[in-house]
């Protein structure tokens, strides 16, 4: 029997799960954008201002509000702490915390997720994370574990994460990773427990998603008919091998103008005039992307692209945006996380000329009024 997010009961309280076909969301607000870019006047993570912006998504209905984390040298708001105090003042996207399995132990994590679950009356989800950059683990002074390893480490964090969120009496726990006496985490999370986020892109990384993650996320191919084969496949691998129904979401950056050219000026502007090119050489090297069968043309795309924020390219007219989110739907895909180096404006003008033509299409429905108390 597939078990399907369709289906979940969380559906009563978490906008993960409501009717609307494509889902929408912020990325990296703790952290500031991801845009690897030196343009003055980006957005820089701050508090108050943090707030002020997911106050702007809260009123036009976006989903979710996903952070990062590096522990890197920039200004960058811990994620359960600002996963707590948003979801306090703003009563209806969902919050999710993003976390390395290696740097948090599980009991920490479960009585964490289960205070942003009781706070935000079940709007909470966890973005879990094996590793991926060897920087943030310098930070803590541990090393980074090998790529089978990381797996087997995140799939038996997750075994005793569910435990203690589920098991009302203390038990015992001795595993590769993690050996325990008298192990409990109170109180449980309410509302039933958070729907966990996962990213991979290795077929180990696919397969770990696949089994574990309510919401696979991803970067989706450029070509349209790509990525309609490769969000497929996540899909069939989760129901074929795992019995599973999931989400699939990516992410990508916006750049909203009244024409094509004055979009692609100001990508230009941040992306390339602008663009960090020591800190994009160093995570394009990190990721693997800098294969010497690539031709001068590709390299310069990917550079660009991770420049910009990374993920698909939302540049151009409101129409254009509108035309490319209704392409990805049709696709297969289910949510989309929004970056963006002026994030006030590029909402402003998202909610007032965007998400209109994505209600038209089908694809979204008006938001209801935020209620705050």
């Amino acid at each position: 029997m597939i078990t399907s997010w369709r289906d979940d009961p969380r559906q009563a309280t978490h906008p993960l799960f409501n009717e609307n076909a494509l889902k929408l969301g912020l990325f990296g607000l703790n952290a500031g954008t991801q845009a690897m870019t030196l343009a003055p006047g980006q957005y820089v993570a701050e508090w108050d201002r943090c707030g002020e912006i997911v106050g702007i998504a809260d009123r036009l209905g976006l989903e979710a509000m996903v952070s990062l984390v590096s522990w890197g040298a920039k200004p960058e708001l811990e994620p359960f702490a600002w996963a707590t105090g948003l979801g306090a003042l703003h009563r209806n996207p969902a919050f999710i915390s993003t976390m390395h399995v290696q740097l948090n132990h599980p009991t920490f994590v479960a009585k964490a997720s289960a205070t942003v679950q009781a706070v935000t009356h079940g709007r909470f989800a966890l973005n879990i994370v094996a590793g991926t950059n060897p920087d943030t683990f310098r930070a803590f002074g541990a090393p980074m574990e090998d790529h089978e390893t990381r797996y087997a480490h995140a799939a038996e964090f997750l075994e005793l994460l569910k435990r203690l969120w589920t098991e009302d009496e203390p038990f015992e726990f001795a595993g590769r990773f993690y050996q325990l006496s008298k192990a409990i985490s109170l109180p449980k999370p309410p509302f039933g427990l958070p729907p966990i986020m996962n990213a991979g892109t290795s077929d180990r990384g696919r397969h770990f998603a696949a089994k574990y993650a309510d919401l696979v996320f991803t970067h989706v191919e450029s070509d349209m008919d790509d990525a309609r084969v490769q969000l497929a496949a996540l899909k069939e691998l989760a129901r074929r091998e795992y019995q599973r129904d999931v989400q699939v979401w990516t992410h990508g950056y916006a750049v909203i103008r009244d024409t094509q050219p004055e979009a692609e000026a100001f990508l230009q502007y941040y992306a390339v005039d602008h663009a960090d090119t020591a800190r994009v050489a160093r995570w394009v090297k990190t990721l693997g992307e800098n294969a010497q069968s690539q031709s001068a043309a590709d390299k310069w795309k990917v550079s660009r692209n991770w420049a910009a924020g990374g993920g698909v390219e939302l540049v151009g007219t409101a129409d254009h945006v509108a035309r490319k989110l209704a392409a990805l739907s049709r696709a297969g895909l289910d949510g989309i996380l929004l970056k963006s180096i002026e994030p006030e404006a590029m909402l402003e003008r998202f909610g007032r000329e965007v998400l209109p033509r994505l209600e038209q299409a089908g694809l979204r429905k008006p938001a209801k009024p935020a209620v705050h108390t």
